[in-house]
């Protein structure tokens, strides 16, 4: 590192924080610049610059550092009130701020505005609810279907941020592309046109090669990992990665924050699919094999056929499946939820102390359910003819109501609904809740 580039540097970044408070915030901002800032000129001095020019150069990249302080001060400083609640001890009960923080009476407990509330109906957190049915999540009431929004894809090409890095490689026989990044919008998009390339395109607030994502090729492996990300610096990432239409091979995505959407590829191999934190959108996609996991956040699925198996499983986080066949699902929910409607397929479904709703509009297979002390309501087509099974050990399971009973004892039920009973769906409730109709 050149001591020269260090030394103009510093002098710079005095001159924009000369007039500021010594805050703890603040100091780490202009040691995390400084850092940045070093490390741009002096790869712009390598590439041929002198160290004023080089510098200049680096800063005028960057972008406003004035109005990157400002907000740092805002979201660090000490201007946060002190809040004064009231709180009233009666006859009635215990309340604080008129009962919307918190009120305690005969009915129960509500806490801030009911948000967690428990009374003789049950336990509300939220849009969770705990109560004889076991546990289940309540749909807001304007959300009829699982997908929020048709995804237009043309529409996903358009970004807001400025372009700071476009990658191109040209790979004629790729096989595979395996995608890492840590905190970013992540689009993945079929390329416009016929051609080999996969392009990487990331779009941020703030310009420093530090910050660009690294593509590495080996002979038919592609592979894409984000680059710095700094730790006070608000920086924003949207990258769009385009992959050739008649890609046909491997493709690989880990997310550990932010939104990612993978759409419009319909002739993938397989697809592995992880997300720590964040939501995922997968549309209009088709693929031999797919597994996707998720830990907390939300996975939309919308338009995507499975040839083989489709393995899911969401841990505190939310699965919406819409107009979505496989040739077998491997679905499981802990303490999170899956719901789907105008599904095609059997499988094996499992809810954890989780919540399992879904609609069929054709079964295809052989369905099994568990529920572990959660819940799983299925929803059969009207016209449609299956065998059951369902048995429970201190939970409740509920068959249709139309359907032709042959044996029934004490927490065990089998039956047929229809007349040819092709396919059997299979349910164990544990302390769970099973219902099928």
């Amino acid at each position: 590192m050149s001591a020269k580039i260090e030394q103009l540097v510093a002098m710079r970044l005095n001159t924009y924080f000369k007039q500021q408070p010594v805050t703890p915030a603040l100091t780490e901002l202009k040691t995390e610049l400084a850092t940045d800032l070093n490390e741009a000129a002096n790869d712009k001095e390598r590439g041929g610059l002198d160290p004023e020019a080089a510098v200049a150069e680096a800063f005028s990249d960057f972008g406003d550092i004035n109005d990157l302080i400002q907000q740092v001060n805002t979201e660090n400083g000490d201007t946060d009130k002190v809040r004064r609640h009231q709180i009233t001890v009666d006859e009635d009960g215990i309340a604080i701020d008129n009962g919307e923080a918190l009120k305690i009476n005969a009915e129960g407990i509500s806490i801030n505005n009911g948000a967690i509330k428990a009374d003789v109906n049950g336990l509300k957190v939220g849009r969770w609810t705990l109560d004889a049915d076991g546990i289940n999540e309540q749909e807001p009431a304007n959300t009829a279907a699982p997908s929020s929004r048709p995804v237009n894809l043309a529409g996903e090409y358009v970004e807001r941020l400025p372009l700071v890095n476009e990658q191109r490689v040209a790979v004629a026989d790729l096989a595979s592309v395996t995608i890492s990044y840590r905190s970013a919008t992540v689009k993945v998009l079929p390329t416009r046109g016929t051609t080999d390339e996969v392009i990487v395109r990331e779009y941020m607030n703030y310009k420093n090669p530090a910050y660009q994502g690294q593509v590495t090729q080996r002979g038919t492996d592609v592979q894409i990992v984000q680059g710095k990300v700094p730790f006070l610096i608000p920086l924003r990432v949207h990258v769009q990665i385009l992959i050739p239409v008649q890609f046909s091979g491997k493709l690989a995505l880990n997310s550990r924050s932010g939104n990612v959407l993978v759409g419009g590829l319909k002739q993938l191999m397989a697809v592995n699919l992880k997300v720590i934190s964040g939501s995922a959108q997968v549309t209009a996609m088709a693929a031999t094999s797919m597994v996707g996991e998720l830990t907390s956040g939300g996975l939309i699925m919308d338009d995507v056929q499975v040839t083989e198996q489709l393995e899911l499983a969401v841990k505190s986080g939310r699965i919406r499946l819409s107009s979505v066949t496989a040739g077998a699902y491997a679905v499981s929910a802990t303490s999170g939820s899956v719901t789907g409607q105008h599904l095609r397929g059997g499988g094996r479904w499992i809810a954890k102390s989780g919540s399992i709703k879904l609609g069929f509009a054709t079964i295809a297979g052989d369905i099994d359910l568990t529920a572990n002390s959660g819940s799983i309501k299925v929803t059969t087509p009207v016209d449609s003819s299956y065998r059951y099974e369902l048995e429970s050990q201190s939970g409740r399971v509920l068959a249709p109501k139309h359907a032709t009973v042959e044996h029934q004892a004490d927490g065990y039920q089998t039956g047929r609904v229809g007349q040819t009973g092709t396919y059997l769906i299979h349910g164990r409730a544990r302390s769970g809740t099973i219902h099928l109709s």
